[in-house]
């Protein structure tokens, strides 16, 4: 199935029927990943208190369905529906959903397009994402977000399907803009082109994983597994035995030409690095702490990270020579457990300070206290200087976009509670989990 977002806007510029409380609804809903061979589809719009409209033809086209509805009536509880055949036919999905059309406002819905299985069987075996995109009903209304163009839209991209039915661990976006997305409890890695809006092959663990570090082009990922073993996976899909850790490793980075561990051998845990082109410990130093989240910056070639929650709590950082092996001494910051210091700890874009979940900032050259945003978060992305914090409420994620200076522009909110933020490409990113070992994708223009 595939869970898409429905818009409802008041048509600026439109016809005389504009003005005179109706709509145009128009859709747009991509085919990437359609297995059942969609060649045709139409929608209808109907409620009780206005006459059916449609069933109106959508376009097909290779890649997307198009079409609108005009003169939809304003008023509530319309429900909007689309069903989509294949050549022979053959209903493959369909979907309804209610939303309430006011003029002059934006409102966003759900709509689940299903696979009719007894047209379209499942392959034995695989995941698939049916159909994936938008369905965007109404023109944006020339007012839509703050003057300053702080808001986010409602709704956005949605990617849904079976690829989606996994616990979260950890993820990370490269720089080509896949997203790895860690499942201990399945041992796997499982990948996400966001570019290109499709899910690639995971990668299947050997041992009961414990920690992932993906390299910031995405051409290794590492596993790392109970009893001390590392592997690591080609982005082509093939895997090898990279190292054995003396303990087992409960986390690690990659920091240049070297793998940064974190594992429970020696006198409290020990630090060490591992040539990524051999496989070699080439460093180690004990009586160090271990990571709660830790972050790697090549400005500064340092690790930085939060220790283990032992009293004192603390913000930590390691040099590290990412391209001669070369790994310094473990500094704390000044404070030794004055302030809060809850998960996670992520590095600014320009790489001068780090920010940790209550929302203080440090600054990275000696972990001085620089200031406080005075808001908490459970993951932060940054784009064209604006900050965007995502924390749970109840089981709803909220997501606000603030300022340079921390003024908060908007707030807007999704199903599900909150996981991680990206920004890749102009796009953001939201991973929420709606479920038990079901996560949401959705991708925002901010």
């Amino acid at each position: 199935m595939l869970t898409t977002c429905v818009w409802l806007a008041a048509c600026q510029g439109m016809p005389p029927d504009s003005q005179t409380g109706t709509e145009t609804i128009r859709m747009e809903i991509s085919l990437a990943g359609d297995v059942c061979g969609v060649t045709s589809a139409d929608a209808t719009v109907s409620a009780p208190d206005m006459t059916t409209l449609g069933p109106v033809p959508l376009q097909v086209t290779n890649a997307t369905l198009l079409g609108r509805i005009s003169q939809v009536p304003a008023g509530t509880a319309r429900t909007v529906r689309v069903d989509a055949f294949n050549g022979s036919g053959l209903l493959v999905y369909s979907g309804s959903t209610q939303v309430d059309v006011v003029a002059g406002s934006v409102t966003s819905a759900n709509i689940v397009l299903r696979r009719d299985l007894p047209n379209c069987p499942k392959a034995p075996g695989t995941g698939d994402i049916d159909i994936t995109g938008t369905l965007d009903t109404g023109e944006p209304s020339s007012d839509a977000g703050t003057p300053d163009g702080g808001s986010l839209p409602d709704g956005g991209l949605v990617l849904d399907g079976a690829q989606l039915a996994f616990n979260l661990d950890d993820a990370t976006l490269t720089s080509g803009g896949v997203i790895h997305f860690f499942d201990r409890t399945a041992d796997r890695v499982h990948r996400l082109d966001v570019v290109n809006r499709s899910f690639l092959s995971s990668y299947a663990g050997t041992a009961d994983a414990v920690s992932m570090a993906v390299s910031p082009d995405g051409a290794t990922t590492y596993l790392a597994y109970t009893g001390g073993r590392i592997d690591a996976f080609s982005n082509d899909g093939t895997t090898r035995f990279f190292a054995a850790a003396p303990e087992t490793v409960s986390s690690m980075v990659v920091a240049g030409n070297f793998l940064f561990t974190i594992d429970g051998s020696g006198a409290w845990d020990s630090h060490s690095l591992y040539q990524r082109s051999t496989g070699a410990r080439v460093a180690t130093a004990e009586w160090r702490y271990s990571a709660r989240s830790l972050v790697f910056s090549p400005v500064n070639k340092r690790v930085y990270l939060l220790n283990s929650g032992v009293s004192p709590t603390d913000v930590t950082m390691v040099d590290v020579d990412p391209v001669t092996g070369t790994l310094g001494v473990e500094r704390d910051s000044p404070y030794h457990g004055d302030y809060s210091l809850p998960n996670p700890i992520r590095l600014l874009p320009d790489e001068s300070g780090v920010m940790v979940g209550s929302g203080l900032f440090f600054n990275a050259a000696d972990l001085t206290y620089r200031t406080s945003m005075g808001l908490s978060f459970v993951d932060v992305a940054f784009h064209n200087g604006r900050y965007y914090l995502i924390d749970t409420v109840g089981n709803t994620t909220q997501l606000r976009v603030l300022s340079s200076t921390f003024d908060i522009l908007s707030a807007s909110y999704y199903p599900g509670v909150a996981k991680r933020v990206f920004v890749h490409g102009g796009e953001l990113v939201l991973v929420t989990g709606v479920s038990t070992g079901q996560l949401q994708v959705r991708i925002l223009t901010p």
